[in-house]
């Protein structure tokens, strides 16, 4: 009979300091909730059905860091999910009062549209969409745990349905002992032991415990990091191409050897001269 293989577990060797970077992690940071949300329909699953108070909605797609690509400006979605009706959710998480404002919600919900229907369908089956904001701070100052926004008729005070629905969850909100306010408390939560939705928990605590999710949050963090500083060194040589096109006394492949960027690229920037 042939001998079963099993499953060797890699052992990963994570630096003191670096667990304890990790420990300090929780959900209501932007990053840490994106890996952890990553293709997690379960979890995902759990957040909406506490916000929206709907124990029974069922999430078939999730996905964290979706590009919706626009006409002149591009957006990175946080968190986008479908669920079996085909309502499109997106979440943010957001640690500045800057990052929520209420034209920002506007057009995550016009970028989201944009890409929800195809070519000759009729605008009644666009659907239900929902822009939800989770923010460090009480946002619209009003005290309130949720904030549910809709579009009424100023005359009459009616309900104008057109499918799109705007919620801010205040971060700061005191317990007033609903499972929002539980939801909350998960997100800021450095300790899974101390957290209350199952889900939620068992993925911050592989994450956060365990050697492979440890090493998981580790290699994201420094891809991250790696990024921003490849984004960092094209904005300095794009103001570097910048100021010689301003100087307009070289040619354009002369500044593109001197700036270290594509010919193509410094002939789009002289564009927007």
């Amino acid at each position: 009979m042939a001998r079963r293989k099993t499953k060797t577990r890699i052992k990963h060797t994570i630096s003191l300091e670096t667990r304890e970077q990790i420990r300090q992690l929780s959900l209501m940071n932007n990053s840490f909730m994106n890996l952890a949300l990553e293709d997690n329909i379960p979890c995902v699953e759990e957040m909406l059905r506490v916000i929206l108070g709907k124990p029974d909605l069922v999430v078939k797609t999730a996905r964290t860091q979706k590009m919706s690509q626009g006409f002149k400006r591009s957006i990175y979605l946080d968190i986008y999910a479908e669920d079996s009706k085909g309502t499109r959710y997106n979440i943010e998480i957001q640690q500045s009062n800057e990052g929520a404002d209420p034209r920002r919600a506007r057009f995550h919900m016009g970028m989201i549209d944009v890409h929800s229907l195809k070519a000759g369908q009729d605008f009644k089956e666009l659907p239900e969409c929902y822009v939800i904001f989770i923010t460090q701070e009480d946002v619209l100052k009003r005290g309130r745990t949720i904030y549910t926004i809709h579009k009424y008729i100023d005359e009459d005070l009616e309900a104008f349905d057109d499918g799109s629905h705007t919620i801010y969850i205040n971060g700061a909100a005191h317990d007033d002992g609903t499972e929002l306010w539980k939801l909350i408390h998960d997100l800021h939560c450095t300790n899974a032991e101390d957290m209350y939705f199952p889900r939620l928990s068992a993925r911050v605590q592989y994450l956060k415990e365990d050697d492979e999710g440890m090493a998981e949050v580790s290699n994201y963090f420094e891809e991250l990091q790696a990024k921003a500083a490849m984004e960092a060194e094209k904005k300095a040589k794009e103001t570097i191409a910048l100021k010689f096109l301003e100087l307009d006394k070289l040619t354009l492949e002369e500044i593109a050897k001197c700036s270290g960027l594509t010919l193509k690229r410094v002939q789009v920037l002289a564009k927007t001269l």
